[in-house]
């Protein structure tokens, strides 16, 4: 898996993560410590780009609601853009649909922090 952040041009304390390839047992840490890092340098709020994510297992699950945490709790403030069919429907089954705040596109969940 690559993990990519940036931060966002007209927020300071926004940055996008984009993940690549499956989000899985072997992946999680990574992720997990990629949200600590980007606490650590003061961001607040996190958009996880999923475009390039076509699986997630129950420990790719348990890392990004270990993010969420790690952000303060709120769904505000991870937000999660773009997910594939598997991914999707991973997040119906649990109920992680009511957890997470996601969104079709990295564009749209970048508009729903402006408003």
């Amino acid at each position: 898996m690559e993990i990519s952040t940036k931060l966002v041009e007209s927020s300071s304390d926004v940055n996008i993560v984009s993940f690549n390839g499956a989000l899985n047992a072997r992946s999680a840490e990574e992720a997990k410590q990629t949200f600590r890092d980007l606490v650590e340098q003061g961001i607040t709020q996190v958009i996880v780009d999923l475009q390039e994510v076509p699986f997630i297992d129950s420990s790719g699950l348990a890392a990004l609601v270990s993010g969420l945490k790690t952000l303060g709790g709120e769904s505000a403030n991870l937000k999660l853009a773009a997910p594939q069919s598997q991914a999707r429907l991973l997040f119906e089954l649990t109920m992680f649909d009511r957890v997470f705040e996601i969104h079709d596109s990295v564009e749209n969940a970048l508009k729903s922090l402006e408003g």
